[in-house]
This record gives C-alpha cells, sequence and structure tokens, in this order.
C-alpha cells in the first residue's frame, strides 16, 4: 500500500514538472519571438495612411515592416525584426520605400544579422541626423504652401489636377546613379530635379497630405526616347476609381526647348496605358474613363469628322479666352486620331478652323502659323497657338 501510494506521488510529481517546464518553455517562446501567433495591424499613424504594397506581404513580413516602419524615423543602427530571411528582408523593404515617400532619407540597402536567438536589420542612412531635420523641415514648408493654395481640397480631380500641374511645372528631370536625392519626394519638391521615381514619390506624398488614395507603381515603358525601360509613376483613387497617372511624362520640353505642361497620361485606363507601360508591380484594375482628363475637360474626341470644327474652333477660343494658347486633343481610336490627322494637318483645314476662333474671341493671334506635336502612342494632338 505505502509503496502503491508512493508510486503515485512520483507519477503527480512528474506531472507537474511536465507541465511547467511546457510552460516555460512557451514563455521562453513568446520572449524571443513576441510577434508569434499575433496578427498584424497595419500601422495608420506612421508613414503614408495608404500602404498598398503592406497588403502584398505575408504575416511576418508585415511584423517586420512595422518593427521598421515604427523606429525608422529616428534613424537607430539597428532594428529586431522577426527571423525573416534574406528573400523576405527585401520585400519588406521594397515595400516600406514604395508605401512611404517620407522616407526619402533612406539609402537603397538593409542587411541582416544575428545575436543569439534574435534577428536585427541595419538601414543604410544616405544623409545624417542634422541633415534629414533640416530637409524634412523644408519639404513640410513647401508641402503645407501647395495644399493651402489648392482652390476646392474637397474636389478630387481638382486636387489632383493642381499637385500634378505644381509637380510638372515644379520639377525638371534628372538621373544620376547612386544619388538618391534624385530619387526622393525631397529632390522632386525641394530642389526641383527629379527621376521618374522622385516624380512619382513626390506625387504621392501630396496625395497622401491631401487625403486622396494613391500608390506609386513601377514596371516598364517604351518610348521613342527609352524603349523597353524600368520606370515608376502612380495609381490614383479619384471619385471612387483608380486611375494611371505619369507625371514625368506629362512634363515634355519641346522642341523649341520650353517646358510644357501636358496631360497626356492623366487618368488613364488600363486600356489606354498599355501602349507604352507594362509588367506593373500592383495592378489596380483601372477600367473607368470618366476622369480622363480630356474626357472630363470636353476635349475629346469619339470621332473625328470635318463637322467637328465648329467644335474645335470653340475649344481654341476658350483656351485663348482664359489667357493659354496650348490645346490638346484626344481621340477615341486610332482611326479617328489618322482621320483628324489627315484633316486638320495634311490638308490644312486646322487653317479654316483658326479663322472661325477669330469670330470668337479678342485675343490676337496668328492664323497662318502654329506648332503642333502628335502622339500616336496616345492618339494626342496638341496645338500650340501664336499670339
Amino acid at each position: 500500500m505505502k509503496k502503491l501510494l508512493s508510486l503515485l506521488i512520483k507519477a503527480v510529481i512528474c506531472i507537474a514538472v511536465v507541465v511547467i517546464g511546457v510552460h516555460a518553455a512557451n514563455m521562453f517562446i513568446e520572449t524571443a519571438d513576441p510577434w508569434m501567433n499575433k496578427v498584424p495591424e497595419k500601422l495608420t499613424d506612421v508613414g503614408s495612411p495608404y500602404k498598398f504594397y503592406y497588403d502584398e506581404l505575408e504575416d511576418i513580413e508585415k511584423h517586420a515592416y512595422n518593427e521598421i516602419l515604427s523606429q525608422i524615423y529616428s534613424m537607430p543602427e539597428k532594428v529586431r525584426v522577426p527571423d525573416v530571411s534574406g528573400e523576405q528582408l527585401d520585400r519588406v523593404f521594397s515595400a516600406l520605400l514604395a508605401d512611404n515617400p517620407d522616407l526619402f532619407f533612406v539609402g537603397r540597402r538593409c542587411t541582416l544579422s544575428a545575436k543569439g536567438l534574435y534577428t536585427f536589420c541595419a538601414v543604410d542612412y544616405y544623409i545624417d541626423s542634422e541633415t534629414y531635420a533640416k530637409q524634412k523641415s523644408e519639404l513640410e514648408a513647401v508641402c503645407a504652401e501647395v495644399l493651402s493654395s489648392l482652390t476646392d481640397p474637397d474636389d478630387e480631380f481638382r486636387t489632383e489636377l493642381e499637385i500634378h500641374d505644381f509637380i510638372v511645372d515644379r520639377c525638371s528631370y534628372r538621373l544620376e546613379d547612386g544619388e538618391f536625392v534624385y530619387s526622393s519626394a525631397y529632390g522632386a519638391i525641394v530642389n526641383g530635379e527629379a527621376a521618374c521615381e522622385g516624380y512619382s514619390k513626390a506625387a504621392k506624398l501630396l496625395f497622401d497630405m491631401a487625403g486622396i488614395e494613391s500608390a506609386v507603381v513601377s514596371g516598364i515603358s517604351d518610348n521613342m526616347q527609352d524603349p523597353e525601360g524600368p520606370h515608376m509613376w502612380n495609381a490614383v483613387k479619384i471619385n471612387g476609381d483608380f486611375y494611371y497617372l505619369d507625371c514625368t511624362w506629362d512634363d515634355p520640353v519641346s522642341e523649341s526647348g520650353k517646358e510644357m505642361v501636358m496631360y497626356a497620361y492623366f487618368n488613364l485606363n488600363d486600356e489606354m496605358i498599355s501602349a507604352t507601360h507594362r509588367d506593373f508591380s500592383i495592378d489596380f484594375d483601372c477600367t473607368a474613363s470618366e476622369e480622363n482628363y480630356y474626357i472630363k475637360t470636353g476635349s475629346y474626341f469619339e470621332g473625328y469628322d470635318r463637322s467637328d470644327e465648329k467644335r474645335l474652333s470653340t475649344l481654341i477660343a476658350d483656351e485663348l479666352n482664359r489667357g493659354g494658347n496650348v490645346v490638346q486633343l484626344r481621340f477615341g481610336s486610332k482611326s479617328a486620331y489618322k482621320e483628324a490627322v489627315s484633316e486638320l494637318i495634311d490638308s490644312g483645314r486646322l487653317y479654316n478652323v483658326l479663322k472661325r476662333v477669330k469670330e470668337k474671341t479678342k485675343v490676337k493671334f496668328s492664323t497662318d502659323s502654329l506648332s503642333y506635336y502628335k502622339d500616336s502612342s496616345q492618339y494626342l494632338l496638341t496645338f500650340v497657338i501664336e499670339k
């Protein structure tokens, strides 16, 4: 009887030791990995309010994203992250830079290291903390001026248009290998010089501040100057639908060397942009067309024949009366575009249109000469009237 009791006591003690051991092991695991079994939550009070690339990550990558983003603005030497692989960290870092254009002080390198059971990442910063504080203040000041100048902040199309025009007017294209400033919102907005990445991140930063959903989109573009080159532009949500916006390609230099503001790539859908842009980093399924610049402003022609000359003369007169001299037209198909080119340019009917304009405005301009530009990829004709 005593022997049996002794065995029972020993069994109870063993069970207790096992339970205590399992509990201690669980506590150790939780300490070593505080992210285990926790669902990541998107940060709303740090960085951009619209984090599209974050949504593309796995849960463990989202935890790493959140840890880095919540600390990176103080420029730490290293940040503790979950036990991610180098490939996972690359995805996290790319998502961070794409989602948050205010990380203009961050370089392009993020490395992993381990210490005991812990994993850390170290981020390269291409400026020091003192320079960052100065540039951050400069960037915020210019952005505040832009936002305060908006005509109607509640009108999403008008706000997008004014931000687009600010960037195109402010910035000139410049690309220097290894010079990260030209790929940043700071470079575009403050210095007025940037490559396509800087243009698109500047747009996203201002859209973020204006409360408009947007993302930077990377992929391949194809034009006469740079066939099949890497490129970056934006997806913007206007009045409930997403459209593509390319501020870089709306900032061309004319043959005379004069910069022009164009709207060829202002709110395109998938079909419109497919002629020149492909391999999107995120597909926003842009199918709407109502907010396209030309459709919205009445300078879109589904077809074209001589009966449209009256309408065209009114568009030109209205532009002259507003003080401008550039008229941009978009056509609904390749055949409509070719017909307009044939009628207006090849047959010289544009000069008949200009004579009609004379009857609709008191602004003095030449009816004998003007400049024009053709864009067969977007079915666009642009006329510059000589005053």
